[in-house]
């Protein structure tokens, strides 16, 4: 059975690099371009009427940044995936997109067939780092700082998962689909699915992306 084509709407201010990604893509089997928008509100008001499986989005926009654009996308539509393409790659700005829900993260000077794979990964329900953001990440990690500011991790501690959600939690932080770590632990994908949603209710976080930069924070993934 043929999987479903993966529908995308490109949100980015300058029409020049929009066009530029939309022509790339059209060219990539199972990629469908359902629509592209120039900034945050445009976007939202494509996505009252319209259903897309993966946004890819800038950060910085006019109207409104990444970020809340995110927050705003995901209220909206749930089940739709958000893949940052920005060229601003620094611990504060991929944490703060990661945090508001974003599936994935990867700057604009990628070469296309990563951000193919990108897509991908996050359309089949997993993550996506690139290489720079995830260096950003971990060496956040590494300086020793466990929280961002504002925020309590007091009701999450890694006591509360299973040795198993352990695994499947490391797994999920790896960037792999609910598919990919049942291949993975030899369970089913039912399993897995119990599983994750399990770790998302001990952890108190709303999505597997805010998951994995738990597990981050705490060493659960070292980066290797």
């Amino acid at each position: 059975m043929a999987e479903q084509p993966i529908r995308l709407l490109i949100v980015d201010d300058h029409p020049l690099f929009r066009r530029g990604v939309k022509l790339y893509l059209q060219t990539v089997p199972g990629l469908i371009i359902a629509g592209e928008s120039d900034g945050g509100e445009s976007a939202l008001a494509f996505l009252e009427h319209e259903e897309v499986d993966v946004v890819l989005l800038d950060l910085q926009m006019p109207d409104l940044d990444g970020v809340e654009t995110a927050r705003r996308i995901l209220a909206l539509r749930p089940e739709t995936k958000v893949l940052m393409l920005t060229s601003f790659g620094t611990w504060e700005k991929v944490y703060s997109a990661l945090k508001a829900g974003a599936s994935g993260y990867l700057l604009k000077d990628a070469e296309p067939e990563e951000l193919a794979a990108a897509i991908r990964a996050v359309g089949a329900g997993g993550s996506y780092l690139g290489a720079r953001a995830a260096a950003e990440l971990l060496q956040y990690v590494g300086s020793g700082k466990k929280e961002h500011p504002g925020e309590s991790t007091s009701a999450r501690t890694m006591d509360q998962l299973s040795e198993r959600e352990k695994e499947v939690l490391a797994l999920v932080a790896a960037g792999l689909s609910n598919r990919e770590i049942a291949a993975r632990l030899f369970l089913s994908e039912k399993t897995v699915k119990t599983h994750v949603a399990n770790i998302l209710q001990k952890l108190d976080v709303k999505s597997r992306t805010q998951a994995a930069l738990y597990a981050m924070r705490e060493n659960l993934v070292t980066g290797e």
